[in-house]
């Protein structure tokens, strides 16, 4: 019993936090942050409101951070015909 409750309690939440720590590309959020920092640096509150409100929009909705987090693609290579 105590086994299975080690097991459980080292495992317990991670279904809520996997989602947030395997994401693939995560720097568009990092710069999101980034700029709310700067933003609450310089003071102007408004906007720090606005990019604030984005970024608890991303955490609550997991198909709009899939959609973010994604790895950039590479633009598509044009064969030269000679």
């Amino acid at each position: 019993m105590v086994i299975a409750k080690f097991i459980r309690e080292h495992f317990n939440g991670i279904s809520r936090s996997i989602m947030y720590e395997e994401l693939p590309d995560v720097d568009r959020i990092l710069k999101l942050c980034t700029d709310i920092f700067l933003v609450r640096e310089m003071g102007d509150h408004d906007l720090e409101e606005q990019l604030f409100s984005k970024l608890i929009f991303l955490y609550r909705s997991p198909e709009t951070m899939i959609k973010w987090t994604r790895e950039a693609q590479p633009p598509p290579q044009q064969s030269v015909d000679q």
